[in-house]
């Protein structure tokens, strides 16, 4: 399958890179997190006195956490900065310094080409989720880390970066014996999903509106009035794929990232139409490519707010039809086994 391009936002398209350091491949997440990090504090842009934060420097360069604790706690170890009584590190042994949001986001994205994720976990990240995603209408089912390394070939440390980073998404959870647990899909989570979409995703579209780029929104516009006219035809993967960029390469260039984090979290949900198409023909689909074709249209001719309006609607109509899936789903027999995937009931 072609891939699709990305929308790609003024904000990417920046000067081209003219010094001599090389881009880290090949490395562990965290070594390319704790080079950054060395190499910031040795050029005085986090200067003496820096405070630094898990949590923030997690936010600010787009890994979870655990590969940022590494980091730290190797910069630690190297002298380079040292415990806050609880309250992060600090870099050398300047008095506190408690730098701006702003500030220290423009001082670590500077350069978020020189950490490299697709050498970890990414390279499998999207492969998991969606083999997650696609057992959870089914019941409740276990996680193997031994068994997912084997199965797609990575070390245990990528495994567990992959795991984290689906509990971050609370797609996963942890249960008393620290077992990695996929819960069951329920109207009632589903709902609440719902729910959070419809007050997150019409915000997040007016944030970005004015820096999508045009060329991709005209590309997408003519792939759904292809599969349209294709309708009831069309193959059921370009819708999937319609529907995977209008609601997540569309947020792409959103920068709060709190905001993006809670939209990909309650997205869950998308694997019902998706796995409803697998097994039945395409029948409910036109008035959603419709939706989505009027809200391609209004960005393209900068009416924000009119997308925004379709956006919203399409969420609220959304429920009764994905309920109704949901239901059928729940009747049909478990997918093909996956060999890390353990059924509790």
């Amino acid at each position: 399958m072609a891939t699709t391009p990305s929308p790609k936002t003024a904000a990417q398209h920046g000067p081209e890179r003219t010094d001599a350091r090389p881009v880290v491949t090949g490395a562990y997440l965290y070594d390319a997190v704790r080079d950054l990090l060395a190499r910031k504090i040795h050029s005085g842009e986090l200067p003496s006195g820096a405070v630094l934060k898990e949590g923030t420097v997690s936010t600010h360069v787009g890994v979870s956490r655990a590969p940022v604790r590494r980091a730290l706690a190797m910069l630690a170890n190297d002298g380079l900065i040292r415990g806050a009584d609880g309250q992060g590190y600090i870099v050398g042994q300047g008095k506190p310094i408690r730098m701006s949001n702003r500030r220290l986001h423009d001082i670590l994205v500077a350069e978020p080409e020189d950490i490299d994720r697709s050498a970890t976990w990414e390279r499998i990240f999207t492969t998991v989720l969606d083999e997650v995603l696609s057992v959870m209408p089914f019941g409740t089912y276990r996680i193997q880390e031994a068994e997912l390394g084997r199965y797609h070939d990575v070390s245990r440390t990528v495994v567990r970066e992959v795991l984290w980073r689906l509990l971050d998404r609370r797609l996963i959870e942890k249960d008393r014996k620290s077992h990695w647990i996929i819960g069951q899909m329920t109207a009632r989570s589903v709902r609440d999903s719902l729910e959070m979409r419809r007050l997150l995703e019409p915000q997040a579209l007016g944030n970005v509106a004015a820096q999508l780029d045009r060329n991709w929104l005209r590309q997408l516009e003519e792939r759904i009035a292809i599969a349209l006219a294709q309708f009831p035809d069309c193959n059921p993967s370009k819708i999937n794929m319609i529907e995977r960029d209008m609601f997540g390469a569309m947020y792409d260039g959103l920068r709060n990232a709190r905001m993006l984090g809670s939209i990909r979290r309650n997205q869950f949900a998308l694997i019902i139409p998706t796995l409803f198409r697998q097994n039945f023909p395409n029948r409910d689909d036109r008035p959603d490519l419709v939706t989505y074709g009027q809200i391609v249209q209004q960005l393209q001719s900068g009416t924000a707010e009119a997308a925004q309006v379709l956006l919203r609607m399409h969420l609220e109509r959304a429920e009764r039809l994905t309920l109704a899936r949901l239901r059928v789903l729940s009747l049909l027999p478990p997918p093909v086994s996956i060999p890390y995937l353990f059924s509790t009931h």
